[in-house]
């Protein structure tokens, strides 16, 4: 009994056993997870804005999201002595949150769901352009190829002329935008600032916000109901987690692809629980979107590494050089 029980006490951890797996498939998984988190947190948004204005449901989200992440903030505070570096710039990410969070959840509800994802996998393009324009970040030919490929992919979808584009699709163009321009604040905090302590912060600030939008609609919610929004808040925050960590693991040229998954998945719970239909063009356009991002995302990670080459060449050059003179 004494060696079958520290036979067990041998075997490697679950956490363990996942971290042992190839980088490239940790990172895919995440990236799965998050995927299937986003498009249920999505379409409880679309049940609960049945009985909520859409600006109290976002400010239930960040009220759950603050909630799960308190502790996480606590403990950064405690050990930094209550100091919070980078306050504009978590205040600039906020801005951009808030609009983006209120334009995505007041658009969601008004067209089909996997219409509303397929326009949120734009949000990458945006973050190109405003990294160009904001950041000055030099952006060659075959990378503005990929963006103006991916806004081709947009008309696909939205089929302007055809179809009559509704106000709920310029929404969701609205919040894509508001999104790709907080991923570029977001991308110079995280040079510094710890994961949690970015989630925690967005969701805190953005308390506020949100609940002053949502006094003029309010509806004060039963048990029940709490139950929904506390449920669609832990997916949002799950989301954003499980999509960090699959960043973290592996390059954004191999997660961007399994992102996608939320497509079929946003079809189906369209499908079974709203009876929505899909044709083939919503697809074709989300495929050409995706596709684009996905080379975004591809040429970022070829420069970065020539980038971090080049720097070891050039420190090598630096510390060798006064040897050999």
């Amino acid at each position: 009994r004494t060696r079958i029980f520290l036979s067990m006490n041998d075997r490697p951890s679950l956490t363990a056993r996942f971290g042992a797996i190839p980088a490239p498939v940790r990172g895919a998984i995440w990236a799965t997870f998050a995927a299937c988190s986003f498009a249920c947190g999505a379409a409880l948004v679309r049940y609960t804005s049945q009985t909520f204005h859409p600006f109290e449901i976002a400010f239930f989200r960040f009220l759950v999201t603050a909630l799960w992440m308190a502790p996480a903030l606590i403990r950064f505070l405690r050990s930094s002595g209550l100091a919070v570096p980078h306050k504009r710039l978590y205040g600039l990410r906020a801005l951009f949150g808030c609009v983006s969070t209120l334009a995505w959840f007041y658009g969601v509800p008004h067209m089909p769901l996997s219409d509303a994802i397929a326009i949120n996998f734009t949000a990458p393009l945006w973050a190109t352009v405003f990294a160009a324009l904001i950041l000055h970040e030099i952006v060659r030919l075959r990378r503005w190829s990929a963006v103006i490929l991916g806004f081709v992919g947009v008309l696909i979808v939205l089929r302007p002329g055809f179809v009559e584009v509704s106000d709920a699709a310029l929404i969701l163009l609205l919040a894509s935008a508001a999104w790709g321009s907080q991923h570029i604040v977001l991308k110079m905090l995280s040079r510094t600032e710890p994961v949690n302590v970015i989630v925690a912060m967005h969701a805190i600030l953005l308390l506020p916000l949100t609940l002053t939008a949502a006094l003029f609609f309010w509806v004060t919610p039963t048990l029940d109901n709490l139950l929904w929004l506390a449920g669609m808040g832990t997916l949002g925050t799950l989301g954003h987690i499980f999509l960090t960590r699959a960043f973290a693991a592996t390059d954004a040229s191999i997660v961007l692809p399994f992102d996608f998954a939320k497509m079929p998945i946003a079809v189906l719970i369209g499908w079974f629980v709203f009876g929505e239909p899909t044709d083939v063009w919503t697809w074709v356009g989300a495929a050409v979107i995706v596709a684009s991002t996905g080379y975004i995302a591809r040429r970022e990670v070829q420069i970065a590494r020539l980038a971090a080459a080049e720097v070891g060449r050039t420190k090598g050059s630096v510390t060798t050089g006064p040897a050999t003179s």
